[in-house]
């Protein structure tokens, strides 16, 4: 077998970049060939840790080893095990360490890798993990924290969608005991450190990307129940949160209104975090009425450049899961509350975006395609029809009339000025929003509002986008609005 060095790995990787198909081919069946060879794995982490190397080869070499590893990590009684124990202490030793100096391009790959080697090893056959990422952190240098802080989040994160077990709560319990304490302690430095370079933009760039991933780790903490450490201390947790809801820095916010900064993502984060103790810990969770004012009051608020999208859907599904739970009723039930919501929160955000706009006039079929199958879930747009669903759950006849009354605005002044068909385009999106209670992708709408009438609506305002084949020429994404309703 080839002898395996950092050069012949640069080399090979450096190959199967070529135009050339036939040397491709031949570095391909290199890799294959040396792969499963002791002290493979070694040298091809030392060319992804390599300065000297060029970028793509060490992007090549992190993405073969994620692959490497995705192929060969996990054993069974059926498969054959591929890789040395050697190397696998070897890959377990080295990993955090790289993880905290990569370049983020490359701590993604990597860090599909830790997710995938913390899931089969992580804590019986890596039980220096956490005690080695907590002795890493820093007081001072917070780019090696948000190496650390990165690689703990790729461990945690598959948490979220985990199915309950004994397994798993005793792994969670495990890394409460071990990593709490360190966690709360940055998370207090952070918090104080971003007040003290308020003026400071590049320092509140590193600080605000360390808070948003203390924030995602809390949601990784909290995800399957509430520990009594962060029961203990969760008032001054939420006051923290609350204070970056609202914080306000022209050095904090990012130059493309196209690309949500780090204080933008903080927030989004922020109501992440809301939505689950609203939905899961609501007894626990005392300062629940004053998030919904502060929410309320931000998306009335927040701009509407791209940079917010996700920030205002994940605003608008904290209070879409807040207004469905009957014990929060009081909290809309004054007279005005909904008028407002529907008036200042969703009619502004069901409007049909410049992007919307222009996927429609290069590729209508991609559009129409992902409107009708709602590939486009986590919009402005589908978080103000969830919005409108969650009012319906709770609110059926005040939600329907004050809905109801916009989209008969919006239609007049359509009728009136035709060459305003985003207001045509708006109001039969909201009001498939309101006459659709319950829907199935393979079937359409399930149950309907009993309070609309929809075959009227149909009838009238429909119909002859669907009649005249010629009609709709200034504006032809009407008639994509009547197919799918």
């Amino acid at each position: 077998m080839a002898q395996v060095t950092q050069q012949s790995l640069a080399q090979s990787l450096q190959q199967t970049l070529s135009a050339n198909a036939q040397e491709r081919k031949q570095a391909e069946q290199f890799l294959k060939s040396v792969e499963h060879g002791e002290h493979f794995v070694v040298p091809l982490l030392q060319l992804v840790n390599s300065t000297e190397a060029d970028e793509h080869i060490r992007f090549a070499a992190s993405l073969y080893f994620k692959n490497f590893v995705r192929r060969g990590w996990a054993t069974s009684d059926e498969t054959e095990d591929t890789i040395s124990a050697a190397d696998r202490q070897a890959v377990k030793s080295e990993l955090v360490g790289l993880m905290i100096s990569a370049p983020k391009k490359l701590q993604l790959q990597l860090g599909e890798a830790v997710s995938i080697i913390a899931e089969c090893d992580f804590p019986e056959r890596w039980p220096e993990l956490i005690t080695t990422l907590v002795g890493k952190l820093s007081a001072t240098d917070f780019h090696v924290n948000n190496g650390i802080l990165q690689t703990a989040h790729t461990v945690f994160k598959g948490w979220r969608s985990a199915f309950r077990s004994d397994e798993l709560y005793a792994k969670i319990n495990y890394v409460l005991n071990e990593f709490t304490e360190a966690y709360m302690q940055v998370f207090a430095t952070t918090d104080r450190l971003i007040g003290e370079h308020a003026n400071n933009r590049a320092a509140l760039q590193v600080l605000l990307h360390s808070l948003n991933l203390l924030c995602q780790i809390y949601y990784d903490l909290n995800c399957q129940d509430l520990p009594p450490f962060f029961e203990d201390h969760m008032a001054e947790f939420m006051q923290t949160f609350h204070k970056y809801l609202v914080y306000t820095n022209v050095q904090a916010e990012g130059d493309d209104d196209d690309v949500a900064g780090d204080l933008e993502e903080v927030k989004a984060s922020i109501c992440e975090i809301i939505e689950l103790y609203a939905n899961r810990y609501e007894e626990d969770f005392a300062q629940l009425p004053q998030f919904v004012e502060t929410v309320w009051s931000m998306l009335t608020t927040v701009g509407a450049a791209h940079k917010y999208d996700t920030l205002v859907s994940r605003g608008m599904a904290f209070l879409r899961t807040v207004v469905r739970n009957p014990r929060q009723r009081q909290l809309f039930a004054n007279g005005d509350s909904l008028q407002l919501i529907c008036e200042r929160i969703v009619i502004p955000n069901a409007v049909l975006p410049t992007a919307d706009e222009e996927l429609f006039e290069d590729d209508p079929m991609q559009f129409v395609r992902r409107d009708v199958e709602g590939s486009d879930a986590g919009s402005r747009r589908e978080a103000a029809a969830d919005l409108v669903r969650g009012l319906l759950d709770q609110f059926g006849a005040e939600t329907t009339q004050a809905m109801s009354r916009f989209i008969m605005q919006s239609l007049a002044q359509y009728a009136a000025n035709s060459a305003d068909w985003r207001q045509k385009d708006v109001a039969m999106f909201m009001a498939t929003s309101v006459a659709v209670v319950a829907s199935v992708g393979a079937l359409g709408a399930t149950r309907v509002n009993s309070l609309v009438d929809v075959a009227d609506f149909y009838n009238t305002h429909v119909v002859p986008h669907l009649r005249a084949v010629d009609s709709d020429r200034d504006a032809p994404i009407l008639k994509a609005d009547a197919l799918k309703y």
